[in-house]
């Protein structure tokens, strides 16, 4: 398994999760051993839903410039 962040090797690790006592203590996670980057399936999920809602609020990339904005630059230029 490679890194998907620097393609770099991957190793199995064990998390200990310290919040949530309703379950299992310990998370099988894999870990890269040049960057750390962690990839586990609850934070792919989380990474996952982030990623969609950030799609989805993203601006578009046209704005708008509004008459009143226009005037208030002009008079600091002033």
């Amino acid at each position: 398994m490679s890194c998907s962040r620097c393609k770099g090797c991957m190793v199995e690790d064990f998390l200990l999760d310290m919040e949530d006592s309703s379950g299992p203590m310990w998370l099988q996670a894999w870990r890269c051993m040049n960057c750390g980057n962690v990839t586990e399936s609850v934070l792919q999920r989380n990474r996952q839903a982030q990623e969609a809602t950030s799609k989805c609020n993203a601006p578009s990339s046209k704005r708008e410039i509004q008459p009143s904005s226009i005037e208030g630059i002009a008079d600091l230029a002033a």
